[in-house]
């Protein structure tokens, strides 16, 4: 039971990072023509990475070590990003653009994923 629960729990972790990848990747591509809109593959990419990342948080398989105030900010990170898509969505339907909140959605991607990474 333990092995199906670690292979469940990789398989979690796996599509966690894809929602990342559709976010920052998305982001990029956006970035990358200049155009500065919020896509479909943004909005996806934060929802998948913010659910996976809520089950990610349940402690199994038992014995699994969870850093809950690295999770916390994590999440809080993730919710500021879903704070900022409100304010360049919100730009877009006036016919303004939000340079200023869309470079912030890159940036806290980015640290977001340090986090992830360097936070022992």
């Amino acid at each position: 039971m333990n092995e199906a629960l670690t292979v469940i729990r990789n398989v979690v972790l796996l599509i966690h990072l894809t929602g990342f990848a559709l976010l920052l990747g998305g982001w990029a591509a956006q970035a990358a023509m200049r155009r500065y809109r919020l896509t479909t593959l943004l909005r996806s990419g934060l929802g998948i990475m913010i659910v996976s990342g809520l089950l990610l948080a349940i402690p199994l398989p038992a014995g699994i070590h969870l850093d809950y105030l690295k999770l916390g900010v994590k999440l809080a990170i993730a919710l500021g990003i879903g704070a900022l898509f409100g304010v360049v969505m919100t730009r877009e339907k006036v016919g303004k653009q939000g340079n200023v909140a869309f470079w912030a959605i890159g940036a806290l991607a980015i640290i977001n994923a340090g986090i992830a990474v360097l936070w022992n």
